[in-house]
């Protein structure tokens, strides 16, 4: 009977961990910039959910993480899947410490549609006119894509 009693609570636990109502955040595994009015409410959320090497003025992204994101775990993680897609704005003279460590690569034959639909709602603020370089990190699936004189980045980091 102890036993049963013990499960009982661990389940009634866990239950009312996933679905707890007090949480103001649900538990969700897309954040998506569109949903966010404010480049100061942006950029704070995408600082909370990547590694960054300076900060960055403006932020729009997609991401995708089936543990959810850090003001919405309540549970133990499970097996890790995500695609992180996102562009920043930077200090041009900081570009140099986010392609530390990577490999610039002549191209890609990576799809850029998904550059073009995250920046889909506020597209003129990330205009470019200089050329692209293409940088990976080796043996990841990272792909960077830098326009130096803007110091604009776009980013895509996935684990399948």
């Amino acid at each position: 009977m102890k036993k049963l009693t013990v499960l009982l609570l661990l389940i009634i636990f866990i239950f009312n961990s996933c679905f707890d109502s007090s949480n103001s955040k649900p538990n969700t595994t897309i954040l998506d910039s569109d949903e966010y009015d404010s480049k100061i409410e942006r950029v704070e959320i995408l600082k909370k959910e990547i590694k960054y090497f300076s900060d960055f003025e403006d932020a729009e992204f997609e991401l995708f993480n089936v543990n959810g994101f850090s003001d919405s775990r309540t549970v133990l993680q499970g097996a890790s899947s995500w695609d992180y897609k996102f562009v920043i704005k930077i200090n041009p003279s900081d570009v140099n410490t986010w392609t530390d460590g990577m490999e610039k690569i002549l191209s890609s034959k990576d799809d850029k549609d998904w550059m073009n639909d995250i920046i889909e709602k506020r597209k003129i603020k990330w205009k470019t006119t200089s050329s692209p370089e293409l940088y990976n990190r080796q043996g990841t699936n990272v792909l960077m894509i830098v326009y130096r004189s803007e110091g604009i980045i776009y980013k895509r980091v996935v684990n399948l």
